[in-house]
């Protein structure tokens, strides 16, 4: 039988992770801060984890607009460099494509931690926006609303992944770094797939980027 841990299981992704390894037969313990579990203090927990196969690290402070890059680097920086301590090269760990546009904290902050994971070779998924049961993005948030609230002019472009395809990624690529491929669209197309909810049109965050997120290597 097969060992993980999973940091951030009781999150969206990690909820779904976590249902897929246990009914492949995987033994998995987690480690969320909903339960009082604290990735930047893992060295004063005490984990009873025993010889782990793998370490799953999708903690993180995931709000990519957020504009305080002192909370973003204890989470994702300092959070991620104490799960490396402690599992090495056992990590695999989920990046975001928003590191190819390092303009906000967050970005700036995935970006360090696929750094910080090749500095102890761990393996790197590297995230488009995931949807699906469960989920927190536009695709569940415009199905639950009555009204379609768009930020800006509604042309901004990301790339879009189904959960149970990050989730093959993580658990099944032999990869140093697996870039997850997705479906480019726009907020405005996305909007479309409910053609008779009406739209609102609300002013954009300054961290909202309004270029495509493109997926590509970065020079290693």
């Amino acid at each position: 039988m097969k060992t993980a841990l999973i940091t951030g299981d009781m999150g969206f992704i990690g909820r779904h992770l976590r249902h897929h390894l246990t009914s492949n037969g995987w033994a998995v313990f987690g480690f969320d801060f909903k339960e009082g579990h604290d990735i930047r203090r893992l060295d004063r927990c005490p984990l009873e984890y025993g010889d782990i196969d793998v370490c799953y690290h999708l903690a993180a402070q995931t709000n990519a607009q957020a504009g305080d890059a002192f909370l973003d680097a204890d989470h994702n920086i300092m959070g991620t460099i104490n799960v490396l301590q402690r599992f090495g090269n056992k990590v695999v760990f989920a990046s975001s494509c928003a590191i190819n546009y390092p303009v906000t904290p967050y970005a700036i902050s995935k970006l360090a931690g696929e750094h910080y994971t090749r500095l102890y070779g761990g393996r790197i998924v590297r995230l488009c926006n995931i949807h699906g049961p469960g989920g927190h993005g536009v695709f569940e948030a415009f199905l639950e609303a009555d009204t379609l609230r768009i930020a800006g002019s509604g042309t901004q472009s990301r790339t879009y992944a189904p959960v149970t395809r990050a989730v093959n990624a993580l658990v099944y690529s032999t990869e140093p770094l697996h870039i997850l491929w997705g479906e480019d669209l726009t907020v405005n197309q996305i909007a479309d797939l409910w053609p008779d909810k009406p739209r609102e049109f609300v002013p954009q965050s300054v961290n909202d980027l309004e270029v495509g997120v493109q997926v590509y290597d970065l020079p290693r």
